[in-house]
């Protein structure tokens, strides 16, 4: 087989999915069970209709431009990452990290049964900025084909790094099974089947992204990390709650601390970021100095600046009008106004919640259908400013 090329993009030729890497074409079977309108109507580089012709010239622009940056080396000695968030760390989300000072960044989680089916919104999940010098793609999913399939394309495609997601607690993904799932005692095979599967595919870093599988003893969980090493990862983060917990409670320092002192493959400790404090709390608890912020980023992107300077670094009142004006409109030109407005809602009530101003603009936030909406909010909000908390005193 003729060597796949670095950069892929998703296209539609003819009615018919196919992945374009470079002049070579690798065929992926149609999306079976979706209308012949839908098949129609996916979105793609090549050869797409007209209803998509700004989505196709932004990604055109976002990806087959991207300068050449050096390949940067997996999992530095000292860093944060931004984790995966699925319905959030889309480009728009990812541009606003960066400049607070995010590198090591992911996209949010693509189903293996979608990237291999066509799913029509792969494209808005894997879209890449030509800007951006580091991102990793990451892998949901429990079937082994699936899976088999989904790291050859996503090994074709232009990203560094794949990570597998295991820790994902929704109800949805456990009854597949996926995610956390597979930490069940009786998926545990499966599990690592799908991650031989993909290190036999896969020839970038791959990483596991995890959660422990018992608060009080660390044994099931360095068990299973050390049987996922030697399937031949680059690296493992562990969440430190279990998938009961989901997002609440303590995080157990001690499991995620004798993962670390177990395994010879870099570890990244990732639970209850919100603040320099809260890292440090982590690195010194934990011993690991590869720490992953995950929620703690939502409405706030300057959580990077504030880790960079090891102090609090909140925004300005002008400051969190332009992010925001910047982050929606981003997601307007991506998903188009009317879907870009709808996913904005939670980044703008986000972004509101907590810094003093009144609860009229969270509830306009959440209720914005246009622009044109967005932008008459944020000209009220830029001119009564915050009725009270941090950011009184810096606007």
């Amino acid at each position: 087989m003729r060597k796949y090329r670095p950069q892929a993009r998703l296209c539609l030729d003819g009615g018919i999915c196919l992945w374009h890497s470079g002049s070579y074409i690798i065929p992926v079977p149609p999306a079976r069970g979706l209308s012949r309108r839908t098949r129609k109507t996916h979105p793609g580089a090549v050869n797409c209709r007209a209803a998509h012709a700004a989505s196709a010239a932004l990604r055109h622009n976002c990806n087959s431009r991207r300068p050449h940056f050096p390949r940067s080396p997996i999992l530095p000695e000292t860093t944060y990452y931004q984790a995966p968030l699925a319905g959030y760390t889309d480009l728009p989300y990812r541009r606003m990290c960066r400049e607070c000072g995010a590198y090591w960044m992911f996209t949010a989680l693509i189903d293996s049964g979608a990237l291999i089916h066509g799913n029509r919104d792969n494209d808005s999940i894997l879209l890449r900025g030509k800007e951006e010098p580091w991102l990793g793609v990451q892998l949901l999913g429990g079937i082994p084909e699936h899976v088999a399939r989904a790291s050859e394309m996503l090994d074709a495609m232009d990203f560094d790094a794949v990570d597998f997601n295991m820790g994902c607690p929704m109800q949805k993904v456990l009854k597949r099974p996926a995610g956390a799932a597979l930490l069940r005692p009786e998926n545990q095979e499966l599990a690592l089947r799908c991650v031989d599967l993909m290190r036999g595919r896969i020839h970038k870093p791959l990483t596991v992204k995890m959660r422990i599988l018992d608060f009080n003893d660390p044994a099931p969980t360095v068990d299973l990390c050390r049987r996922l090493e030697s399937c031949g990862i680059d690296g493992v983060t562990i969440h430190g709650r279990t998938t009961e917990s989901i997002y609440a409670g303590p995080v157990a320092w001690d499991v995620i601390r004798a993962v670390r002192e177990s395994l010879s493959v870099p570890v990244t400790a990732n639970g209850g970021i919100f603040g320099a404090k809260d890292a440090a709390r982590l690195r010194d608890a934990t011993g690991c100095t590869r720490l992953m912020v995950a929620r703690g980023s939502i409405g706030n992107p300057w959580i990077f600046r504030e880790l960079a300077k090891g102090a609090p670094a909140p925004p300005s009142h002008g400051e969190l009008c332009d992010a925001m004006e910047k982050h929606i409109s981003g997601m307007a030109e991506c998903y188009g106004e009317r879907t870009g407005m709808i996913l904005g809602r939670k980044i703008a009530t986000a972004y509101l919640h907590g810094r003093g101003y009144r609860k009229e603009y969270r509830i306009r936030g959440s209720q914005m259908a246009s622009m044109a909406d967005f932008l008459a909010m944020m000209a009220d909000l830029r001119r009564e400013g915050p009725v009270a908390g941090p950011l009184l005193e810096g606007q």
